[in-house]
């Protein structure tokens, strides 16, 4: 089945999204107008993810970004609108990031983010894959590591389901797993960024 990329107000017109969802109210703040449409699911940025990241931003002054699963592309749109001119995002299905990412000079990968490899790092890389691939993605934490400079966060699905992934990351090292609106992420990060991580994460819980 083919995604269908539709508009954010078509969605609050059709009753599919209310205007004042985090999803709704998120995207109109960044100015993103397109989704995607999965089999009546939408597929929006989640709110606490995009805290995180804002936060995350603001701490590690990031140069460059790694979107992995962008998805609308709307982390890629927040880490533009604060200032992070070198953004990379990559999704199979990338349409509703090139709608909202045209003209803004967002480097857009349309490739499996599972297989994506890139020749160098970047100072904070996101990864929000679909919840059927979070394990996949655990599976691969070292590579995705190796990808950040300085930090990583991957969405690890709603917190109440995520207990099995939580124990999983449990004890590693320069990891930290936090509830976000909701949903559980990790937080990864380099050495030397652990209080500013650690900072970030009581901010959010």
């Amino acid at each position: 089945m083919v995604p269908r990329i539709v508009r954010v107000d078509w969605l609050v017109g059709r009753g599919m999204l209310s205007e004042f969802s985090p999803v709704a109210l998120l995207c109109g703040r960044i100015g993103v107008k397109w989704l995607t449409l999965w089999d009546g699911y939408v597929y929006g940025p989640a709110p606490g993810l995009a805290e995180t990241l804002d936060l995350l931003i603001e701490s590690l002054k990031p140069r460059s970004f790694l979107d992995l699963f962008c998805g609308s592309g709307a982390f890629s749109k927040l880490a533009y609108i604060k200032g992070i001119k070198d953004t990379v995002c990559v999704d199979r299905f990338a349409e509703a990031a090139m709608r909202n990412l045209r003209g803004l000079g967002v480097e857009i990968v349309e490739a499996d983010a599972l297989a994506y490899s890139p020749r160098r790092r970047f100072d904070i890389v996101v990864a929000d894959p679909p919840e059927e691939l979070v394990d996949k993605v655990l599976g691969d934490l070292q590579r995705i590591r190796g990808m950040a400079g300085k930090a990583a966060v991957i969405w690890l699905g709603p917190y109440h389901k995520a207990g099995g992934r939580i124990r999983r990351l449990r004890g590693r090292r320069m990891v930290r797993v936090i509830e976000a609106w909701g949903d559980a992420l990790a937080l990864l990060w380099k050495p030397g960024y652990r209080e500013k991580i650690e900072a970030v994460a009581r901010l959010m819980e």
